[in-house]
């Protein structure tokens, strides 16, 4: 079945291909930046100019990367994945766990646009869960993710005692490695107070 299946999905795809006029010829490895960030955290920490030394961090990975491509899954596995954990490592972050690690952010794309009841209780359950270890950063891999997680923590705010700004792991790398806040890492436009963070990081 599975066969059949990848194979119709193979014919809708060139049939795609045939009518803008390109031949795919499958010899692409394609990568998650992610990935890639873990590939040369090594490195990248010999390039660092910040530390994540004392600060609590709670990583976030996505049902996108875990739960459709869930037999590529780098680090870890998709039912319990540490691919944003690993990037962290190098950088001596705490890393912390919390229940709800493999939940859902909530957005799902057409729940957030047809059932918002939906999005809302699961963002808040898995807030509560991550906002209970009292983590200083909250660490994506997906904007979908980092958008639902931000601005719902900062709508239901009077339910939390505890707030964390929600960053990319892209954006925290960034950071680790001297980029200006505001032009580079975009960190303005987070819903949560990011000046903490930035001190426990030592970038400001």
């Amino acid at each position: 079945m599975e066969e059949l299946k990848d194979e119709m999905t193979r014919d809708s795809v060139n049939a795609v291909l045939d009518t803008i006029g390109v031949v795919y010829k499958n010899d692409l490895r394609v990568f998650h930046a992610a990935e890639v960030l873990h590939s040369l955290r090594e490195t990248l920490k010999k390039r660092s100019r910040g530390s994540l030394n004392g600060v609590r961090v709670a990583t976030h990975h996505g049902c996108h990367y875990t739960k459709i491509f869930y037999d590529e899954v780098i680090g870890g596995s998709c039912e319990y994945p540490t691919l944003l954990d690993e990037v962290c490592e190098p950088f001596s972050p705490e890393l912390i766990d919390y229940p709800e690690r493999t939940l859902c952010c909530g957005m799902g794309f057409t729940h957030l646009i047809g059932d918002r009841t939906y999005t809302e209780a699961t963002a808040l359950r898995k807030l509560e869960s991550i906002l209970s270890g009292k983590p200083d950063v909250i660490v994506t891999m997906c904007a979908g993710c980092q958008a639902v997680l931000d601005t719902y923590q900062k709508l239901f705010e009077n339910r939390f005692d505890h707030a964390a700004p929600v960053l990319n792991v892209a954006q925290l790398v960034a950071l680790l490695l001297g980029a200006d806040i505001n032009k580079d890492a975009c960190l303005q436009f987070s819903s949560i107070d990011v000046g903490p963070l930035l001190e426990k990081m030592a970038v400001i």
